[in-house]
């Protein structure tokens, strides 16, 4: 069984989750019924492509950052330190390049992958959040480095609660006459900036590594990235394959629709969330296989807890489309719930499953079979979203999701096989005792 401290751990972040999850289903219903069916299918389009974005202009720093800063914390803290500002460092200069391009860009992206020219505005405000959500990925990953989930859990909590005020204040005000999608969309976006001011005052200590600290950790952290980086943007475009396909070949309603279903389903993801947060820092303390493979053993617990959760939402959480005006009633719309909440149901041990690869320090491998996936969503989508509209999308979905289970089971075992050290250091890679 998973060990007190980190029950305690995960009840931290899974409290700092589930306010998150709620208060993104209270705002998708929101804006399902303040801007209706278009209105959430917009939102929707610009959340996916401003996660996918930023995951992009990540380039691997915040789990490489995370993994190299937990491995050092309890021999070397000034080099522990060094990682965090090394790695919010790189996360302001990415993201602000990121970000001017995201708005130069922005008129092609509506035309030529979205297809639908009316977007562009929407598209170039999304982009102007890519810094600060970039920077308050990195503040988040600095706390958890050093396992301060009660600090991780509040400013997402105090994150959320802005969103959600974001259109409140709009729909409440002067009786909704200030509501629209641009004023929403420029509050959405920026409502990271009180969260990331807060998380650097608190991380202040380790924005000022010692002398020639930087530069080395740096290095380090440039020469870890790629593999990471190829896993993470991978595995971002898998999880909003489906939305973005969905807006380029289906209508922006359906989009609205699917969405209100992913986000009702996707509550469930809360659990593999915050099991990946807690995770990985403490997969990264684990020096020898026998050691990880009792912790595989004792995280795919969860994987129980999350199949009776999916069995109970699946008979009560239909109900709750109504929430979202009559067009999220249709048949279609609760056969796409049933289909999603069923892709959730892997991804507890996809999730255990890449932390621990991403301890053994085979990010490259994990992104490879993440990188499979998509290449078949690809192939898979266009044909299924034409075919079979919005359940074709979420029955593509779920099989992307077991097979990537079933492929890391695959190559895991011989890299748990046998005993020995293991490593996430660069150029270290496995390596037996001496």
């Amino acid at each position: 069984m998973p060990t007190k401290q980190s029950l305690l751990d995960f009840g931290l972040v899974f409290g700092g989750m589930a306010f998150a999850t709620a208060a993104g289903f209270v705002l998708k219903v929101l804006i399902g019924r303040g801007l209706g069916a278009t209105g959430l299918g917009i939102f929707g389009m610009c959340y996916a492509t401003l996660t996918v974005t930023t995951t992009l202009g990540d380039l691997g720093i915040r789990h490489s950052l995370i993994t190299l800063a937990s491995r050092t914390r309890t021999e070397d803290s000034a080099r522990a330190q060094g990682y965090v500002a090394a790695g919010l460092f790189l996360k302001l200069i990415t993201g602000t390049a990121v970000m001017v391009l995201g708005w130069v860009l922005a008129p092609w992206a509506a035309e030529v992958i979205f297809r639908k020219p009316q977007v562009t505005p929407y598209l170039q405000i999304t982009a102007m959040g890519f810094l600060l959500w970039g920077l308050w990925d990195g503040v988040e990953g600095s706390l958890q480095s050093s396992q301060r989930f009660r600090s991780s859990a509040i400013l997402r909590v105090l994150l959320e609660g802005m969103r959600l005020a974001s259109f409140l204040v709009l729909w409440l005000g002067m009786e909704g006459r200030f509501l629209s999608m641009d004023r929403f969309l420029w509050l959405y976006f920026l409502a990271p900036l009180l969260a990331v001011m807060i998380g650097s005052w608190l991380l202040k200590s380790s924005l000022r590594p010692r002398s020639g600290q930087l530069l080395e950790s740096l290095k380090q952290l440039v020469a870890f990235a790629p593999g990471v980086f190829f896993f993470r943007t991978a595995t971002m475009a898998l999880l909003f394959l489906d939305s973005l396909a969905l807006a380029r070949y289906g209508e922006l309603s359906q989009v609205g629709q699917y969405e209100a279903a992913k986000g009702l389903a996707y509550a469930i993801l809360v659990v593999s969330e915050s099991l990946g947060m807690v995770l990985l820092p403490k997969v990264n303390l684990v020096r020898t296989r026998e050691a990880m493979r009792l912790v595989l053993r004792r995280f795919l617990v969860y994987f129980a807890i999350l199949a009776v959760v999916a069995v109970l939402w699946l008979s009560v959480a239909g109900a709750l489309l109504a929430l979202f005006g009559p067009a999220f009633t249709r048949p279609e719309v609760f056969r796409t719930f049933q289909t999603l909440v069923v892709a959730t149901l892997f991804t507890i041990p996809g999730t255990t499953l890449a932390m621990v690869m991403l301890a053994l320090g085979r990010p490259g491998l994990l992104g490879l079979v993440a990188a499979g996936q998509v290449l078949l969503g690809l192939l898979a989508y266009p044909v299924m979203v034409v075919q079979f509209g919005m359940v074709g999308t979420a029955f593509t979905t779920a099989a992307l999701q077991l097979l990537g289970v079933v492929v890391l089971v695959a190559v895991l075992r011989p890299l748990l096989a046998g005993g020995g050290a293991v490593s996430a250091f660069p150029n270290e890679g496995l390596r037996d005792p001496a």
